[in-house]
């Protein structure tokens, strides 16, 4: 058989002739789900991995490859830090540009003031590595090229799940896991349906190779009026490039994508030139990307990572958020499904650290969304940001989603940041005429 192929023939007989009642079904093996099967399955529970692709090097490809800083402590519990490094995986920063001046590199830090830092690694590179650890943990059953057909309720809860594709199968389960993506397919199954928020950017990103960086190693990110450009150093020597601007020019942008990219990324003050770099691939372009978010839990089904909130892709969170979502379930479930306790409770527990944790960055990321141009906050923190180090970090705290709206916003932070804004001069990288 097909080493590319998740199920081996041992475990395919397993499945014919041994009871397949789990603790846990988990239906998509990206992020969110091999995270959450990985770590249910350390906790000492029995757990089914669903995917509907059945080749074990299958990589989503619409991604900015960036991890945000704030899920670094979840992929260390994994294990999956030194696979990813030895793979080539760069531990990343950022510099921002806005007409205020470039922020610098300025790492941010924990409660404790220790220097955190996220990665850069390619799809394509982190998704085997991360699915081949999934399925490899004692406990573990993968189910590859299927997809769930039907559910079968008894009670208000889902008992079982009946699976379609490469195996059919029928699994009892006591916990039902979306992990599927956006637009989830098992949500819809299920009758659950996300609310849609409007984004009014489109997006095109290409890798290359030869990028040479005119500021520094790390990753950087232009910000001026509607338009945004990114450029992610990433492993392999392939560096991801990304820009953003609002609908009304993608018509004209997409009758030459390369070009339009190329002529785009120009334009920013201090950018690479990419007309003497290798493309590798084509433009990937995307005209609609509305803000979708659901409901953590319903009945005895939760859902983490894209399945539950699938936002604009500008701050980079979708990464960082299926690592974190996957855990903070782990955490609120294990112990009920352990002990075979009811689950209500500790779903409850679920959703309200989803809220407390999630709900106010959403709510910034739905804003930004809607606007094409920056608010007074948003002028007040990054002209600060650029004029002082301190403003610098707790931007930069904030973007890597280690801070909350609640402490970024503090008054006392707002109030150091207009004095630094009104006492200190202008940064010598500002450009008064560039829109925000």
């Amino acid at each position: 058989m097909n080493r590319s192929i998740l199920l081996s023939s041992e475990t395919a007989a397993r499945h014919k002739h041994t009871d397949l009642s789990f603790d846990v079904v988990i239906v998509g093996a990206g992020i969110a789900g091999c995270t959450a099967a990985r770590l249910f399955a350390l906790e000492g529970l029995r757990v089914a991995l669903v995917e509907h692709h059945a080749k074990a090097d299958a990589y989503k490809q619409l991604c900015t490859h960036f991890i945000q800083p704030s899920a670094t402590p979840t992929i260390r519990r994994l294990g999956l830090d030194c696979l990813i490094e030895e793979a080539g995986a760069i531990r990343n920063s950022i510099d921002i540009w806005t007409r205020y001046g470039w922020i610098g590199n300025v790492s941010p830090v924990d409660k404790d003031g220790i220097e955190l830092f996220g990665y850069n690694v390619q799809r394509r590179t982190l998704d085997p590595i991360l699915r081949r650890l999934a399925v490899t943990t004692p406990g573990v059953t993968s189910f590859p090229g299927c997809h769930v057909q039907r559910l079968v309720e008894q009670q208000g809860q889902v008992k079982r799940v009946e699976l379609a594709g490469m195996d059919s199968a029928v699994l009892e389960t006591r916990l039902l896991v979306g992990a599927d993506g956006r637009n989830s397919p098992l949500a819809t199954l299920a009758g659950i349906r996300a609310v849609s928020t409007l984004n009014t950017r489109f997006g095109a990103s290409a890798a290359y190779r030869g990028v040479r960086l005119v500021r520094g190693t790390c990753s950087q990110m232009w910000m001026r009026g509607a338009e945004m450009g990114y450029i992610f150093p990433n492993d392999d020597g392939i560096t991801v490039v990304a820009y953003m601007s609002t609908k009304d020019a993608f018509d004209e942008f997409h009758l030459s994508p390369r070009d339009s990219l190329t002529r785009a990324m120009a334009s920013f003050p201090d950018a690479p030139d990419l007309s003497t770099a290798i493309p590798e691939g084509r433009v990937l372009m995307v005209k609609d990307y509305p803000n979708l978010s659901g409901r953590p839990s319903a009945r005895n089904i939760a859902f983490i990572g894209d399945a539950l909130m699938s936002l604009d892709p500008l701050p980079g969170v979708g990464c960082g958020f299926a690592f974190q979502t996957a855990e903070w379930l782990v955490d609120a479930l294990a112990s009920a499904l352990r002990d075979n306790r009811p689950l209500r409770g500790a779903l409850n527990c679920y959703a309200r650290t989803v809220s407390r944790k999630l709900y106010g960055h959403r709510f910034f990321v739905r804003d930004m969304a809607r606007r094409r141009k920056f608010n007074v906050l948003d002028r007040l923190a990054f002209a600060a940001a650029a004029q002082d180090d301190w403003a610098s970090r707790h931007l930069h705290n904030f973007a890597a989603r280690l801070n909350g709206p609640g402490q970024f916003l503090a008054p006392q932070a707002v109030l150091r940041m207009l004095w630094i804004r009104l006492s200190r001069p202008a940064s010598s990288s500002a450009q008064r005429d560039a829109p925000v």
